[in-house]
């Protein structure tokens, strides 16, 4: 299974990742992954690293346990493949600008066909540069994002409207967990994943947020924190024993700063309130 990390601070920290440790979570063991990816935004852009293999033989992912320059938003993803070869470019998260930002995305979950078809999900001028339906789904993302930044950095709510329209739109064609970032804002998207029991089920994601100083281990990631920083954690599984919250299906989360901005509960289509009515 693929796992999805998203950190977001009120002020910058620093952080250390064992990355192997982390994919133990999905039931990996950091030996036989399939990708990996971690970025995180540094003086108006993005550092991201991406390697198509497992955490555990690499030497650039073992450089991410050392501490690099703080940030205030991490995002990660750790790959189990089925869609497209196993090769750098179907390596998440994925990234593109617009509107002068660098956007990143990452997902998990498994799309059927119809995100490749461009007359039901156009992606503009916007183009996969691998096979996978993740990568298609933020070029579908990214078009509808662009247009809302024709004219400058749009509203919060805005941004938020168009990412849960997506979202719904989304869902149906699969199981559709993401994580979505404008360098200001963190979007999350909790749907449905394979479980430990192998049901398909909700939750797809769970949520921590909390105050906290110094240094804390949270089975494989270290954030260094001043006290009275607020913390935002998302994951796929929890990774310790505090009150991690599971996320409801279909729900729309956006975060600025460590902070929990607004929620957005599952949006139900046209087409699904017809077919309630005629069940």
């Amino acid at each position: 299974m693929c796992e999805l990390l998203a950190i977001t601070t009120s002020e910058p920290v620093e952080l250390s990742l064992s990355l192997a440790r982390f994919a133990r979570h999905g039931g990996r063991d950091g030996l036989h992954g399939d990708g990996w990816g971690f970025a995180w935004y540094e003086q108006g852009d993005v550092q991201l690293i991406r390697e198509a293999g497992a955490c555990a033989h690499s030497e650039t992912a073992r450089w991410l346990t050392e501490r690099h320059r703080p940030s205030q938003l991490f995002l990660g993803h750790i790959r189990h493949a089925t869609q497209g070869e196993i090769a750098l470019r179907n390596t998440q998260p994925f990234q593109r600008e617009t509107g002068g930002a660098t956007h990143l995305f990452a997902h998990n979950g498994d799309l059927n066909r119809f995100i490749h078809n461009p007359k039901r999900f156009p992606s503009g001028h916007f183009r996969p540069v691998g096979e996978t339906d993740s990568e298609r789904a933020f070029c579908v993302l990214m078009a509808r994002m662009a247009a809302v930044w024709q004219e400058g950095r749009p509203e919060s709510d805005v941004r938020l409207a168009v990412v849960a329209d997506f979202a719904a739109r989304l869902r149906q064609l699969g199981p559709a967990n993401f994580l979505y970032s404008d360098g200001e804002l963190l979007f999350a998207h909790s749907d449905r994943r394979r479980q430990a029991s192998g049901e398909i089920s909700a939750p797809g994601l769970h949520l921590l947020q909390c105050e906290a100083s110094g240094s804390r281990d949270i089975d494989g990631l270290q954030l260094e924190q001043r006290e009275g920083v607020s913390t935002v954690m998302l994951a796929s599984v929890p990774l310790d024993d505090r009150p991690w919250e599971p996320l409801p299906e279909g729900e729309v989360l956006m975060f600025r700063d460590g902070v929990l901005l607004e929620t957005c509960p599952r949006l139900t289509l046209w087409h699904e309130t017809l077919e309630a009515m005629t069940d």
